[in-house]
């Protein structure tokens, strides 16, 4: 099990812990832990440097507080440094989605989850192991690890959220009831931002799936975000991550709409399955873990199984 030495990075800009703790003043980690014990990074060219700091506290967890993105981010970079130990890690809910944290069962506000680990005696902690994925494109020498990796559609909606002023729950909401209401009075908008775009996917050499494909979807959790669970049977720790290709016509898709979000559906043109490798050619960029890359380029993608990291469970 992790001894109790725990020290926090802090998205400052995370919108929850702007409009929460940094604008009222309720900065609860610095009554909670000791100064060298937290860090609030201005900006992610900061991130390093923060992590550096704790690492040299000699920390047996690293709280991460901040959103999906944040996670991603701050992960991603604690691997590039490559440390001779990577703590556990301890998700905090600071975001819009929370997906790491809805996974696992963390359910708790930071503070809470923060006091409850402090009182938590070493036996009684808990921990899991999840997988990330790792993402190689076809830029030299760029590698990047994530949860869940997306495209087809995905980069475009993400976009179009994305050009809210505040996203969010709110936003994702409106741009929801966007695209039902202007369905009816404006369809070419819709059918830009849903239409199938041209994909080849790859399984250590077997076609997937090639042609028109709506969504592509890859991930290592069970539910990648809000409610949404459309892989069906849980990995249960197998060495593999999930994948969903949906080729379907927008009829089809609204016809199978609650087995898909509910991971029931079966169809010719819906395909889910596990793997350890894809391969993907597509001109759709892509979106990982919330973060958008490569927009309208025309790349390749190399996705395998990442590492398995310890996670806490309070």
């Amino acid at each position: 099990m992790p001894g109790k030495r725990i020290g926090l990075i802090i998205n400052p800009y995370a919108k929850l812990v702007k409009k929460k703790y940094l604008a009222d003043g309720r900065r609860f980690w610095e009554v909670m832990l000791a100064p060298g014990r937290y860090q609030l990074p201005d900006g992610i060219e900061r991130i390093p440097f923060a992590l550096e700091n704790l690492l040299e506290e000699e920390i047996d967890v690293l709280g991460i507080l901040g959103g999906d993105g944040t996670m991603h981010i701050v992960l991603q970079e604690l691997l590039k440094m490559n440390p001779g130990r990577i703590p556990a890690i301890l998700p905090f809910r600071g975001g819009t989605i929370n997906a790491l944290c809805n996974n696992i069962g963390i359910k708790d506000d930071p503070q809470e989850t923060l006091r409850k680990f402090l009182e938590q005696r070493d036996t009684e902690i808990s921990q899991t192991f999840k997988h990330l994925l790792r993402i190689e494109d076809d830029r030299e020498s760029f590698l990047q690890y994530g949860f869940t990796f997306a495209n087809g559609v995905f980069p475009k909606i993400f976009q179009e959220y994305y050009s809210y002023k505040e996203p969010g729950f709110g936003a994702a909401l409106r741009l929801i009831l966007k695209v039902f209401t202007l369905g009816l009075v404006n369809p070419g908008y819709v059918s830009r931002l849903i239409s199938p775009v041209e994909m080849k996917v790859l399984s250590r050499g077997r076609e997937v799936i090639s042609g028109k494909v709506r969504v592509l979807a890859v991930s290592t959790l069970e539910s990648p975000t809000l409610w949404w669970k459309p892989f069906g049977p849980e990995l249960d720790g197998r060495p593999c991550f999930h994948y969903l290709a949906n080729a379907m016509s927008n009829r089809e898709v609204i016809f199978n709409m609650f087995d898909l979000f509910v991971g029931r559906c079966q169809h010719p043109h819906h395909l889910v399955g596990e793997a350890s490798q894809l391969e993907v050619e597509c001109d759709t960029g892509y979106v990982l873990d919330g973060e958008l890359y490569r927009v309208g380029e025309h790349l390749w993608v190399k996705i395998e199984l990442g590492p398995a990291l310890r996670f806490i469970v309070v």
